[in-house]
């Protein structure tokens, strides 16, 4: 879905210097956003992978890796997310690669405290303008289903198979018959429980890796249906 206007801004900042990151994350937090901070690259995938955010802080000279190399590799995530570089690197090459690598602001520390929080809010009041509704998504290349919230949970084999067939066709509701048919089994010595297994266990892992649920409902004596827009990203 796209951002409410009044929402407060969910920021993400990834920040090693742990004074510096304290310090900034409390003054957001006090200023009206959700903010959390965490130091590494690392740390941040984790964190990521089962919370949700708007806008991302990132410095450039972590003690894992280089952020804007990170950020590059981080464009599927971050299509729906604000970036804001906050780094000693100021010359114009520095800030040049920030924008083509997909930063939406780029500042120089020192920074501000009330400069970055309004930075802040200005981005996030454009994504809630901008933003198309968002969806969810199945990236065929890497088995990965994106909640509307850009969290990601990796699929297996016979979940990809299903989730496939379901997003090929999202509100309809696909027989029972069909989806095991999908899996390349026969319906007629197909044990019905197993689907039942299959599913259940798919709606488990994203509640428990994720902060939303699997829009997957069952359709008693049919089978099952979407019944949230979704799409399908092929393999490029």
């Amino acid at each position: 879905m796209s951002l409410p206007m009044n929402s407060a801004p969910r920021v993400l900042m990834i920040e090693d210097e742990e004074p510096l990151r304290q310090a900034t994350v409390a003054f957001l937090n006090l200023d009206g956003c959700q903010a959390h901070g965490v130091g590494s690259l690392a740390e941040a995938a984790h964190w990521i992978r089962t919370h949700a955010f708007d806008i991302l802080l990132l410095d450039l000279g972590l003690p894992d890796g280089d952020g804007l190399e990170w950020l590059v590799t981080q464009k599927t995530l971050l299509t729906t997310k604000g970036v804001i570089i906050t780094t000693a690197r100021g010359d114009n090459p520095d800030r040049i690669a920030g924008a083509r690598a997909g930063s939406d602001a780029y500042l120089v520390k020192p920074v501000a405290l009330e400069e970055l929080s309004a930075t802040v809010g200005n981005l996030h009041r454009r994504l809630a303008m901008a933003q198309p509704a968002a969806s969810w998504r199945i990236d065929c290349a890497t088995w990965l289903l994106y909640t509307p919230a850009g969290q990601s949970v990796k699929l297996t084999g016979s979940e990809m198979t299903v989730m496939s067939a379901l997003a090929r066709q999202p509100g309809v509701t696909l027989p029972r018959d069909d989806l095991i048919i999908e899996l390349g089994c026969k319906p007629d010595s197909y044990d019905p429980r197993r689907m039942e297994i299959l599913v259940r266990r798919l709606r488990n892992k994203v509640s428990d890796h994720t902060d939303t649920t699997l829009p997957l409902e069952t359709v008693r004596r049919q089978g099952y249906v979407f019944v949230s827009p979704i799409t399908l990203q092929p393999v490029p």
